[in-house]
C-alpha cells in the first residue's frame, strides 16, 4: 500500500468530530423517543396524577382570598391529604409534606414523582438497546461511549420536562374541575418548575448509570431506580413554591455538575463492561 492509499484508508476510518457524533446520536434517540409508546403513556400518567391526588384529598373549605402560603401553613393541623389550593399538588411552600405526615399520599404524589418516571423511561430505553442487540450497532458507529451517555441523558431530561408540562396542565384542569383556589406567587411557581427541570440532570444521570450497569436486566434497573429515587425524593423538594432566581441558579449549577460527574462514571461503566 503506497502513501496515497494509506492516507485514504486512514481518512476513511477517522473518528467523526465530537459535535457530529453527538448530533447523530441525539437524532437517533429522539426519533426513537417520539416513536416509543411508553413515552406517551408516562406523559398521560403525569397528567392524571393531580386528578388522582385531588380525588383522594379531604374536602376543605375554599381558600378564598388566601394565598397558597396560608393554605399550606394550615396543613399540619388539617386532616391528612386536605388540599384547598391546586398548586399544593405541585409542591408546597416549604417543600414536601412527607416528613410531617408520612401517611399523606399527597405528600408523595406531587411533581417529584416525575423524577422516577423519567428514570423508568431511561431504564426501558437502555434495556431495549441491550436486549435487542441494538447496543452493538450503536457502539460500532458511535465508538465513543460518552456520545451514548450525553444522548440518553438529554432524552431523559427532555422526557422529564415534557412530564412536568403535562403535570402542570393536569393540575390546572383538575383544580378547575374541583373548584380549588389558584392563589400563588407566579414568580415562585416559575422558578420552582425551572428548578425541577434542572434537577432532572442529576436524577437522569444517576438513573442512566443504574441502567447501563444492569443493561438488559430491566426488572433490576426498575427496582434500583425506585430505590434510589425514593432515597433522593426529599432532595427534589429543595425547589418549592417560594423558590427564587437564586434557587434556580443553584439547581442549574448542581444539575450540570451532577450530570457531568455521574455521566463520567456511566461512561466508565460502559468502557469496562462488555456489550452483551
Amino acid at each position: 500500500m503506497n502513501a496515497q492509499e494509506t492516507a485514504i484508508h486512514d481518512e476513511s476510518f477517522t473518528t467523526p468530530p465530537f459535535g457530529s457524533r453527538v448530533k447523530s446520536m441525539l437524532k437517533l434517540d429522539f426519533y426513537r423517543l417520539f416513536h416509543t409508546p411508553v413515552f406517551y403513556i408516562l406523559l398521560l400518567f403525569a397528567a392524571l396524577i393531580p386528578a388522582l391526588v385531588l380525588s383522594m384529598a379531604g374536602a376543605a373549605p375554599p381558600a378564598t382570598g388566601a394565598n397558597v402560603g396560608a393554605a399550606v401553613a394550615a396543613a399540619p393541623t388539617a386532616p391528612a391529604m386536605e388540599i384547598d389550593n391546586a398548586w399544593q399538588i405541585v409542591e408546597s411552600l416549604g417543600g414536601s409534606a412527607v416528613a410531617e405526615n408520612p401517611l399523606d399520599f399527597a405528600g408523595f404524589a406531587n411533581i417529584n414523582m416525575l423524577f422516577i418516571f423519567a428514570g423508568l423511561l431511561m431504564a426501558i430505553f437502555v434495556a431495549h438497546d441491550y436486549s435487542s442487540g441494538f447496543a452493538k450497532n450503536i457502539f460500532t458507529v458511535h465508538s465513543k461511549k460518552v456520545d451514548y451517555v450525553i444522548s440518553k441523558t438529554a432524552v431523559g431530561v427532555f422526557g422529564g420536562g415534557g412530564m412536568i408540562i403535562t403535570y402542570v396542565i393536569g393540575t390546572v384542569l383538575a383544580g378547575l374541575l374541583t373548584g380549588k383556589a389558584f392563589d400563588v406567587n407566579v414568580s415562585g411557581l416559575v422558578m420552582c418548575l425551572l428548578s425541577k427541570l434542572f434537577l432532572m440532570g442529576i436524577f437522569c444521570s444517576l438513573f442512566l448509570g443504574i441502567a447501563v450497569f444492569f443493561r438488559n436486566k430491566l426488572w433490576m434497573t426498575i427496582v434500583f431506580t425506585f430505590l434510589f429515587g425514593m432515597m433522593l425524593y426529599p432532595a427534589a423538594s429543595v425547589a418549592t413554591l417560594s423558590s427564587t432566581v437564586v434557587t434556580m441558579l443553584i439547581t442549574l449549577v448542581a444539575g450540570v455538575i451532577g450530570a457531568v460527574a455521574i455521566g463520567s462514571a456511566s461512561s466508565l461503566i460502559l468502557k469496562k463492561r462488555d456489550l452483551v
